[in-house]
């Protein structure tokens, strides 16, 4: 068996992993999935069979396992039997679990401990599966062990997350999440807006996320960052703060102190999805034209907030997100080409939460070109009116 650091430092806290794998089973650590590979079984006419077994695990701090939020296996083969040829329970049902490109199940098994309690630890769920499989197949075959290697799949380590992605695993969407996997995207601008946007991918696979910004960090800035940054940070560039801020937990973060403009454009088109998140029009419409120029799809965000007599009021505005969009864009209200003239435009207000929701969006409408969501509307724009708290869609 070949350990990876991540079931290495899985076994040293969980120490009942090294008694399954004493007893003979190859033990896989796979996209916060626990699998363990040749647990031996009988089918419905008594034959003996191997299959694979998978467990989503719930991880608490230093790899430790938490009570499992649930009574359920995952498999793939046929339903295991006990020797009369009956199911060895009754909770089984076709459930697609993906844990990568290779390892996935298409069965589900659902066992309670005695009394329908939960399962005290996962060491007593792991525990009581194997026997229920597997005894039956050793009653009949008293030579049958565990087949060491039947069927291995620990795929080497593709993403840069930092962490397991123990929440994809928890909510069975891995194959979901492993669709940003390989692709490059840029933000432009990472001021309130490009930051959350930052905030948001950096939990996700995404092979790069290239950070575009000439600013520094002013004392107003700290206001609109996600997290809580100090007077260390204040006069550093944005894009090395953030970079540094988040490495801990994605590895592919690369910051560039430099603005987007007519000099540098070029480098748009080696990105699969770019972010213009910029505060100037003119700037936002040449970003825009040049990535539909290199077929490169976008998405850019807006704000517009004004102080009345009851409060501030305004909108939120998110446009693009797919190839082709910039025409049905290019000339409209919602991808501006000028800034504001009835007043100074950087005058107007950011609220953090509002750039929060504004980042939400963009990024929703990237993970829908990327598969991850379903879309069920062709909208090329999106903008939420603050005071009513009301969303119009462009079509």
């Amino acid at each position: 068996m070949a350990w990876t650091s991540e079931l290495q430092a899985l076994a040293s806290r969980n120490p009942f992993i090294d008694k399954i794998i004493n007893q003979g089973y190859d033990v896989g650590f796979v996209n916060a999935h626990l699998v363990i590979f040749g647990v031996p079984y009988l089918n419905a006419s008594g034959e003996l069979k191997y299959l694979d077994m998978i467990c989503p695990l719930d991880l608490r701090e230093g790899y430790s396992i938490d009570r499992p939020s649930d009574h359920k296996v995952y498999f793939a083969g046929e339903i295991p039997c006990n020797i009369d040829g009956q199911k060895i329970c009754t909770g089984t049902a076709e459930e697609a679990r993906t844990v990568s490109d290779q390892i996935v199940g298409n069965r589900m098994l659902s066992s309670k401990p005695e009394g329908m309690r939960q399962y005290d630890s996962i060491e007593e769920k792991i525990n009581q599966y194997l026997a229920l499989i597997s005894s039956p197949a050793i009653h009949k075959y008293p030579g049958v062990t565990p087949r060491r290697a039947l069927k291995k799949h620990l795929e080497s380590a593709m993403s840069p997350l930092k962490f397991p992605d123990a929440l994809s695993a928890r909510e069975g969407v891995v194959e979901l999440s492993h669709k940003l996997r390989q692709h490059k995207v840029a933000i432009i601008g990472c001021g309130g807006t490009g930051a959350y946007v930052l905030d948001y991918l950096a939990k996700t696979h995404l092979e790069e996320i290239h950070l575009f910004d000439d600013d520094i960090v002013h004392v107003h800035t700290l206001f609109r960052l996600p997290g809580v940054y100090g007077e260390q940070h204040l006069g550093l560039p944005k894009v090395e703060v953030l970079a540094d801020s988040y490495v801990n937990f994605h590895g592919g973060i690369k910051p560039h102190v430099e603005r987007v403009d007519q000099n540098n454009m070029g480098c748009l088109a080696r990105f699969d999805f770019v972010f213009v998140c910029v505060d100037d029009a003119p700037s936002r419409q040449m970003i825009a034209q040049a990535c539909h120029g290199a077929s490169v799809p976008f998405v850019d965000v807006g704000m517009g907030l004004n102080k009345g007599a009851n409060g501030l009021y305004g909108f939120v505005r998110t446009a693009g997100g797919d190839h082709g969009d910039f025409d049905k864009l290019n000339g409209t209200q919602y991808l501006p080409a000028q800034n504001a003239q009835d007043r100074d435009y950087r005058n107007q207000p950011q609220i953090a939460e509002l750039n929060a929701l504004n980042a939400a969006i963009a990024v929703i409408r990237f993970k829908q070109h990327m598969g991850f969501f379903d879309r069920l509307a062709s909208s090329h724009a999106v903008v939420f009116d603050v005071a009513e708290i009301t969303m119009d869609v462009a079509t």
